[in-house]
Protein backbone atom coordinates (compact mmCIF):
# COMPACT_ATOMS: atom_id res chain seq x y z
CA UNK A 1 0.00 0.00 0.00
CA UNK A 2 0.99 3.35 -0.75
CA UNK A 3 1.47 5.95 2.74
CA UNK A 4 -1.91 7.92 0.84
CA UNK A 5 -3.95 4.47 1.23
CA UNK A 6 -2.33 2.90 4.86
CA UNK A 7 -5.14 3.23 7.12
CA UNK A 8 -4.39 2.34 10.67
CA UNK A 9 -6.74 -0.70 11.37
CA UNK A 10 -7.91 -3.76 13.56
CA UNK A 11 -8.15 -6.83 12.37
CA UNK A 12 -9.82 -10.00 14.22
CA UNK A 13 -8.99 -13.12 12.19
CA UNK A 14 -10.68 -16.73 12.90
CA UNK A 15 -8.55 -19.72 13.41
CA UNK A 16 -7.22 -22.01 10.80
CA UNK A 17 -5.46 -21.02 7.09
CA UNK A 18 -6.89 -18.89 5.02
CA UNK A 19 -8.28 -17.75 2.67
CA UNK A 20 -10.61 -16.63 5.42
CA UNK A 21 -14.98 -15.55 4.91
CA UNK A 22 -13.87 -11.84 5.67
CA UNK A 23 -15.88 -8.63 6.66
CA UNK A 24 -14.61 -4.72 6.17
CA UNK A 25 -16.10 -2.98 8.61
CA UNK A 26 -16.44 0.65 8.65
CA UNK A 27 -16.67 2.91 12.20
CA UNK A 28 -18.88 6.35 12.13
CA UNK A 29 -18.01 9.79 12.61
CA UNK A 30 -16.37 10.51 16.09
CA UNK A 31 -14.97 6.63 16.36
CA UNK A 32 -12.07 4.56 15.58
CA UNK A 33 -10.92 1.46 14.14
CA UNK A 34 -11.77 -0.14 17.62
CA UNK A 35 -15.00 0.40 17.48
CA UNK A 36 -17.01 -2.38 15.32
CA UNK A 37 -13.68 -4.89 16.46
CA UNK A 38 -15.48 -6.20 18.88
CA UNK A 39 -18.28 -7.49 17.10
CA UNK A 40 -15.66 -9.84 15.37
CA UNK A 41 -16.40 -12.68 17.70
CA UNK A 42 -20.85 -12.32 17.99
CA UNK A 43 -20.84 -12.46 14.10
CA UNK A 44 -21.26 -15.36 12.30
CA UNK A 45 -19.93 -17.69 15.62
CA UNK A 46 -16.70 -15.76 15.25
CA UNK A 47 -15.84 -17.48 12.15
CA UNK A 48 -15.62 -14.37 9.47
CA UNK A 49 -12.20 -12.40 9.51
CA UNK A 50 -13.31 -8.43 10.22
CA UNK A 51 -11.18 -5.50 9.01
CA UNK A 52 -12.02 -2.23 10.57
CA UNK A 53 -9.67 0.36 8.66
CA UNK A 54 -9.86 4.03 10.93
CA UNK A 55 -10.75 7.48 9.53
CA UNK A 56 -7.92 9.78 8.81
CA UNK A 57 -8.74 12.92 11.01
CA UNK A 58 -8.71 13.13 14.18
CA UNK A 59 -11.27 15.09 16.41
CA UNK A 60 -10.90 16.57 19.71
CA UNK A 61 -12.50 14.73 22.24
CA UNK A 62 -15.42 15.42 23.91
CA UNK A 63 -15.94 16.65 27.97
CA UNK A 64 -14.36 13.71 30.10
CA UNK A 65 -13.87 11.23 26.65
CA UNK A 66 -10.19 9.38 26.82
CA UNK A 67 -11.11 7.15 23.33
CA UNK A 68 -9.59 8.96 20.21
CA UNK A 69 -12.12 9.70 17.65
CA UNK A 70 -11.36 9.93 13.80
CA UNK A 71 -14.06 11.19 10.87
CA UNK A 72 -13.88 10.05 7.58
CA UNK A 73 -14.05 13.42 5.55
CA UNK A 74 -12.12 16.75 5.85
CA UNK A 75 -14.47 19.30 6.17
CA UNK A 76 -14.57 23.12 5.29
CA UNK A 77 -15.45 26.09 7.23
CA UNK A 78 -19.31 25.29 6.68
CA UNK A 79 -18.56 22.41 8.21
CA UNK A 80 -19.23 20.18 5.38
CA UNK A 81 -17.20 17.82 3.35
CA UNK A 82 -15.01 19.58 0.79
CA UNK A 83 -15.91 18.80 -2.93
CA UNK A 84 -14.73 15.69 -3.83
CA UNK A 85 -13.90 14.43 -0.21
CA UNK A 86 -16.41 11.20 -0.91
CA UNK A 87 -14.75 10.23 -3.95
CA UNK A 88 -11.39 10.68 -3.17
CA UNK A 89 -12.01 8.54 0.47
CA UNK A 90 -13.66 5.79 -2.02
CA UNK A 91 -11.19 5.53 -4.15
CA UNK A 92 -8.73 5.21 -0.85
CA UNK A 93 -10.47 2.54 0.93
CA UNK A 94 -11.25 0.72 -2.21
CA UNK A 95 -7.45 1.13 -2.76
CA UNK A 96 -7.23 -0.08 0.82
CA UNK A 97 -9.56 -2.76 0.64
CA UNK A 98 -7.17 -4.67 -2.57
CA UNK A 99 -4.30 -4.34 -0.71
CA UNK A 100 -5.64 -6.05 3.22
CA UNK A 101 -7.58 -8.56 1.06
CA UNK A 102 -4.04 -10.26 -0.07
CA UNK A 103 -2.62 -9.15 3.01
CA UNK A 104 -4.95 -11.36 5.02
CA UNK A 105 -5.71 -13.25 2.46
CA UNK A 106 -9.18 -12.35 2.23
CA UNK A 107 -11.28 -15.20 0.39
CA UNK A 108 -12.25 -12.96 -2.36
CA UNK A 109 -15.63 -14.72 -2.62
CA UNK A 110 -16.91 -14.24 0.51
CA UNK A 111 -16.69 -10.40 1.57
CA UNK A 112 -18.78 -8.01 2.70
CA UNK A 113 -19.27 -4.57 3.40
CA UNK A 114 -20.39 -3.08 6.48
CA UNK A 115 -20.86 0.45 7.65
CA UNK A 116 -22.11 2.12 10.81
CA UNK A 117 -23.39 5.86 10.48
CA UNK A 118 -20.64 7.97 8.15
CA UNK A 119 -19.52 4.39 7.55
CA UNK A 120 -22.38 3.31 6.12
CA UNK A 121 -22.52 6.51 3.98
CA UNK A 122 -19.45 5.96 2.23
CA UNK A 123 -20.24 1.47 2.14
CA UNK A 124 -23.12 2.79 -0.06
CA UNK A 125 -20.45 4.49 -2.22
CA UNK A 126 -18.25 1.17 -2.25
CA UNK A 127 -20.94 -1.22 -2.40
CA UNK A 128 -23.00 0.29 -5.35
CA UNK A 129 -20.22 1.55 -7.21
CA UNK A 130 -18.40 -1.78 -7.18
CA UNK A 131 -20.63 -4.36 -6.49
CA UNK A 132 -18.56 -7.00 -8.13
CA UNK A 133 -16.44 -7.29 -5.22
CA UNK A 134 -18.96 -8.10 -2.37
CA UNK A 135 -21.25 -11.21 -1.54
CA UNK A 136 -23.32 -8.80 0.43
CA UNK A 137 -23.43 -4.97 1.85
CA UNK A 138 -24.98 -4.10 5.50
CA UNK A 139 -25.38 -0.39 6.07
CA UNK A 140 -26.31 0.55 9.36
CA UNK A 141 -27.91 3.50 10.93
CA UNK A 142 -27.33 5.88 7.30
CA UNK A 143 -28.52 7.16 4.65
CA UNK A 144 -28.48 6.88 1.11
CA UNK A 145 -26.29 9.95 -0.61
CA UNK A 146 -26.61 11.49 -3.88
CA UNK A 147 -23.63 10.82 -5.35
CA UNK A 148 -23.93 7.25 -4.00
CA UNK A 149 -27.32 7.09 -6.25
CA UNK A 150 -25.92 8.41 -9.06
CA UNK A 151 -22.81 6.02 -9.20
CA UNK A 152 -24.47 2.77 -9.66
CA UNK A 153 -22.50 0.09 -11.73
CA UNK A 154 -25.07 -1.53 -13.82
CA UNK A 155 -24.60 -4.87 -11.50
CA UNK A 156 -25.72 -3.60 -8.83
CA UNK A 157 -29.27 -4.72 -8.51
CA UNK A 158 -28.03 -8.03 -8.15
CA UNK A 159 -26.21 -6.94 -4.49
CA UNK A 160 -28.00 -7.71 -1.95
CA UNK A 161 -28.61 -5.17 0.73
CA UNK A 162 -29.16 -5.05 4.33
CA UNK A 163 -29.95 -1.78 5.89
CA UNK A 164 -31.09 -1.48 9.77
CA UNK A 165 -32.23 1.71 11.49
CA UNK A 166 -33.29 2.65 14.44
CA UNK A 167 -37.30 3.95 14.64
CA UNK A 168 -35.74 6.52 17.89
CA UNK A 169 -32.34 7.54 16.32
CA UNK A 170 -31.71 10.88 17.42
CA UNK A 171 -28.73 11.43 14.93
CA UNK A 172 -29.68 10.08 11.95
CA UNK A 173 -33.67 10.31 12.04
CA UNK A 174 -35.32 7.05 10.86
CA UNK A 175 -37.18 9.61 8.06
CA UNK A 176 -33.70 9.68 6.38
CA UNK A 177 -33.80 5.57 6.71
CA UNK A 178 -37.01 5.40 4.88
CA UNK A 179 -36.29 7.95 2.42
CA UNK A 180 -33.00 5.79 1.44
CA UNK A 181 -35.25 2.78 1.88
CA UNK A 182 -37.80 4.24 -0.62
CA UNK A 183 -34.71 5.15 -3.48
CA UNK A 184 -33.40 2.08 -3.17
CA UNK A 185 -36.49 0.32 -4.03
CA UNK A 186 -37.36 2.59 -6.88
CA UNK A 187 -33.66 1.41 -8.43
CA UNK A 188 -34.74 -2.19 -7.98
CA UNK A 189 -32.11 -2.77 -5.90
CA UNK A 190 -31.76 -6.43 -3.79
CA UNK A 191 -32.68 -5.00 -0.46
CA UNK A 192 -33.81 -6.08 2.82
CA UNK A 193 -34.84 -3.41 5.43
CA UNK A 194 -35.53 -3.55 9.18
CA UNK A 195 -36.62 -1.00 11.63
CA UNK A 196 -36.11 -1.57 14.97
CA UNK A 197 -37.20 0.60 18.59
CA UNK A 198 -33.69 1.63 19.23
CA UNK A 199 -31.41 4.93 18.38
CA UNK A 200 -28.01 5.31 16.80
CA UNK A 201 -26.82 2.24 17.53
CA UNK A 202 -26.55 -1.56 16.78
CA UNK A 203 -28.80 -3.23 19.58
CA UNK A 204 -29.41 -7.04 20.63
CA UNK A 205 -32.39 -7.92 17.47
CA UNK A 206 -30.52 -5.49 14.98
CA UNK A 207 -27.21 -7.32 15.57
CA UNK A 208 -28.64 -11.27 15.86
CA UNK A 209 -30.11 -10.37 12.59
CA UNK A 210 -27.08 -8.84 11.09
CA UNK A 211 -24.87 -12.32 12.03
CA UNK A 212 -27.96 -14.52 10.51
CA UNK A 213 -27.82 -12.45 7.61
CA UNK A 214 -23.82 -12.20 7.08
CA UNK A 215 -23.86 -16.00 7.71
CA UNK A 216 -26.53 -16.85 4.78
CA UNK A 217 -23.78 -15.15 2.48
CA UNK A 218 -20.26 -15.46 3.96
CA UNK A 219 -20.08 -19.30 4.98
CA UNK A 220 -21.74 -21.21 2.23
CA UNK A 221 -19.40 -23.22 -0.15
CA UNK A 222 -18.24 -20.89 -2.74
CA UNK A 223 -20.02 -21.62 -5.96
Amino acid sequence: MTDAHRFVHAVWTPAGPGPHPTLFALHGHGAHCQDLAPLAPLLADGQLQVICPQAEFPLEGAPYSYAPMYTWMQRGANDRPLEGELERVSNALSEFITAASERYHADSTRTALMGFSQGGFLAYRLALSEPQRWQGAAMLSTWLSDDAADDVHPDAADLPLLVQHGTNDPLVGIDRGRTSRDRLQSMRMNLDYREYPMQHEIGRQALHDLSAWLSERLLNEAD
